[in-house]
Parts: structure tokens; sequence; C-alpha cells
């Protein structure tokens, strides 16, 4: 590369890190790894799998931070609980499947967290809390739908004063606990029906989480740690928004309506009519591009989630109203509980020299033969070469998809492209030019994950690797006369 090329790419690079860096309550993706809002783009505890997630505030000041896991199928709450972390804590937890003791479901498997961490998390039973599917107002109502899906976590601002004191640990152990308990009962600090204030003692949120997620399958000596989404400048200038830990209101749609958007040639600073559509456009992607692999002297297996954090916040109630970026059509309406989002899909050999399409999709549960795209908010995708089995090979996710790739025995890996058919754009305004502009394609994050099988790693000795690989993605923004 000549010189003048890395210099102005250089400068580039240097460009739009210092737009970044002084542009106020606009949200973007931090590419570092840390902001106030950290999106886990997938948690599983099916196929004896169990998934660990640690959350830390790298800052000094103590934080209040909300927790909601929410099903897959329409992103709806399973489980939301407020954690109040000391400068520089973490919060660890681990979820697995457990016997249910929901009336009517008794012994069913259905998700469970637990935690060992002192941390204060109050009205929150730490020892083990089952997460509840009755509040779901769409689709089946089975323990089946807690036991994959995406996580959000939410910084909803600095704690100072008594609560500060409160959360900050002295010799390992928090300062004062109960606290937090006493805060959130009638009469409490924080209990507004009896004249509390929920803003007292906070200060609006500063950023600076962090979040480490891993799936483990003991049984198979595998780990996968998924990549997670951290957004910056999230809310509003001076924005305080402190929900009770049962509270499941407190979501994604709390942002600031502006964003900075970055496509493959600038970054645009957007402005939005709501919050929701700024932090859509940052994770809208025009296609996206994914891995897999058939190497047979390793025994690879391979799969993609696909997850959509925003998705229920343009599709009314049992998915009955459809609002842009969403494709205006549908399929299977007998499935509306479903509301497919349709794909064009072509794969890629490693040499890049072969091009070749995927084959006929198989879909748990039965949904539309012969037409490929997402179900739902969260989307397993397994690879296969054979026939699909019910469910996806890695993760044995069943709101999932078989795509049985035409191998002709040389195509052992390479990458998948998908494109997404039929979408609308969202509309925004740059409030650099006062044009209007169109953001494109869907609100997409994902992950694919790896298992490799060494049947001889030394002689008698079987070894087994897990690796996960961020979902890839290309943006792409109009610009109108």
């Amino acid at each position: 590369m000549n010189n003048f090329k890395l210099k102005t790419i250089t400068l580039s690079v240097l460009i739009l890190f210092m737009t970044l860096s002084f542009q106020a309550a606009a949200v973007f993706v931090n590419p570092k790894g840390q902001g106030e809002v950290i999106l886990v783009p997938y948690y599983t505890v099916n196929n004896n799998l169990n998934t660990s997630v640690n959350i830390t505030n790298t800052k000094p000041t103590p934080k209040a931070i909300k927790i909601t896991l929410r099903e897959g199928l329409n992103g709806l709450p399973v489980l939301s609980y407020n954690v109040y972390l000391g400068g520089y804590d973490t919060w660890t937890f681990v979820m697995g499947a457990i016997p249910s003791s929901i009336p009517g479901y008794e012994g069913e498997p259905s998700g469970g967290l637990l935690s060992g961490d002192q941390s204060c998390a109050p009205l929150f039973n730490k020892a083990k809390t089952e997460f509840n599917f009755e509040g779901l107002v769409d689709g089946p109502q089975t323990t089946q739908r807690t036991r994959e899906g995406f996580i959000e976590i939410i910084e909803m601002g600095e704690l100072q004063g008594d609560a500060a004191e409160s959360a900050q640990a002295v010799n390992g152990m928090p300062g004062n606990c109960q606290f937090f308990e006493t805060a959130w009962q009638e009469g409490g600090l924080w209990h507004e029906a009896s004249g509390g204030n929920s803003q007292q003692d906070l200060a609006p949120a500063s950023g600076g989480l962090m979040a480490e997620v891993d799936i483990i399958q003991v049984g198979e000596g595998a780990n996968y740690s998924i990549p997670v989404v951290a957004l910056a400048d999230f809310f509003a200038d001076d924005a305080i928004i402190h929900a009770a830990p049962t509270d499941t209101s407190l979501s994604l749609d709390a942002a600031a309506p502006k964003a900075t958007v970055l496509s493959d040639t600038k970054a645009y600073q957007l402005s939005f009519e709501r919050g929701i559509d700024a932090v859509s456009a940052v994770l809208m992607a025009d296609e996206v591009t994914s891995t897999y692999s058939f190497e047979w002297t390793v025994n690879t297996i391979s799969e993609t989630v696909y997850t959509q954090p925003t998705r229920r916040f343009y599709l009314g109630e049992n998915n009955q109203t459809i609002d842009p970026p969403y494709a205006e059509f549908t399929y299977c309406d007998s499935k509306v509980d479903y509301r497919m989002s349709r794909v064009k899909v072509l794969g890629f050999d490693r040499d890049g020299g072969a091009s070749f399409y995927i084959g006929s999709p198989g879909y748990t549960p039965p949904r539309c033969y012969g037409v490929m795209g997402y179900y739902g908010s969260v989307w397993v995708q397994s690879h296969l070469r054979g026939s699909y089995s019910g469910m996806s090979i890695v993760s044995g996710s069943q709101n999932s998809g078989g795509l049985q790739i035409n191998d002709n025995g040389e195509l052992r890996s390479g990458y998948i492209r998908t494109r997404f058919d039929g979408v609308r754009p969202i509309s925004a305004t740059d409030t650099e030019t006062g044009q209007t502009v169109h953001v494109m394609g869907l609100p997409v994050i994902g992950v694919t994950l790896m298992r490799f099988t060494n049947t001889n790693a030394q002689p008698g000795i079987l070894a087994q690797y897990g690796f996960a690989y961020p979902l890839k993605s290309r943006s792409r923004i109009e610009v109108l006369d």
C-alpha cells in the first residue's frame, strides 16, 4: 500500500472517532465494548447447556443496573431485576435448565438463574429464580419459550449519597444491601406509590459497563464465548430512568432519538422521531455474513444465531400490525406469532472461486417450506449436509431451521451471505445537512457457534473445542434529494 493511501485511511478513521467523541446523546455501537447498554445476542439452557454472564462496572462510581432476560420468539420478558454495583465491581450469574414449579407445568424443564455473588440485588432470590412465561401475551405459553433468548443490560444511573455508600464494597462485601431492599418497599426512598422518589440519590448514567458471556456444555467439554454489543451515549443528556426491580418496562425505547450510524463509507449524525428507531438504526444491517464448516477431519458442526433485539417494537400484539423496517407482506398467516422476515441466501466456499445456492430449509415447528426467512426475535440456523432433525445441532434450539448446503465434497467451509427481501427503510434527518435519509435493512446482531471434535488428540483421548464468531454485517444509507 502506498503512503498516500495509508495516510488517507488513517485520517479517515481518526475523523470518524473524533466525530463519535464529540456527539452528545447520540447512541452508537461502541467497538471498544463498553457503554450504558450491553446487548447479549443469545442465552440458552437447551441441550444441557449453561449460560454464564459477568457484568462489570469499570468506573469508580457505583451504578444502578437493570437486567432483563427476553425470550426468543417475540422478545417478551421472562425475568427482570436490578443490581447495584459498587465501583469496579462485577456481578456474576449462571443460567441452566431447572424443573418448573408453575402449576400445570410442574417438572418440565424451564429456564432458571442462580448467583453466589455478594453484590446487592434487592427483592431477588439469588439461590434460584425460575423464568416466568405466564405474562407472555402472544404465541404459545410453554416453558420452552424461557429456555433461550437474549439479554438487555441497562445502566439506570450513578449512585450518590447513602445509596453509593451502601453499594460500595468494604473488605469484599457491599456496605449495606438492606438499604436497597427497604428503598423499594412501601414508605421507602424509591417507592413512589407511597411518596418516594426513584431518582433520589442518583445521577445520570455515565457508561463504562462491559460484559463477558459464555455458553458452556460441561458434558461435552465445550465453551462458546459469546460476543456482545455495547451501546454508548444511549440516554438524552441528564436523563435518569430508575425502574423498580420487577418493572419490565425499561427497555431499548428509552434511548435518545439521535444516533451515529456507520455506513461503509462514512458516519452519519441522524435524528429520529423515536428513540427506538435510533437504536434500530445503529444495529441495522443491509447484508449479514456468517461462516460455516463441515471439516470432516475434526467432525465440525456449526450454526448461526440471528437476533433482532428491537423487533417487537414494530409488530403489534400477536404481530397483527407491521411498521418499517419490516416488510408489509407476510407468509404463513396461520403462524402469525412467528411473523417471518423473508431472506435471500447465497453461500461461498473458502477459496472464493465457487458459489452455490443453499438447498431447501427445514423448520421447527413446521412453517413455510420452501420459503427462507427469520422467524421470531431469535432465530437459529443449522448448517447441514443431510436432513434436518427438528432442533439446531449445537444449541438444541427449537425456534430454528436447517440450511442444507449443496456440498460437492470439496466445499467443507466458507461463508453464507444473507440479504433481506421486501424490507422498508427507517427515515431519519441528517443533522449536519438537513437532508432526509433512509437507513436500510433490519436490526440484526448474532453469533456463529462451531464445535470441533478431535477423536485422537492423543492416543485414546477425545478433545472437543467450542468457537464463537460474531455475525458480520454491512450497512447502507440512502440520501434522498
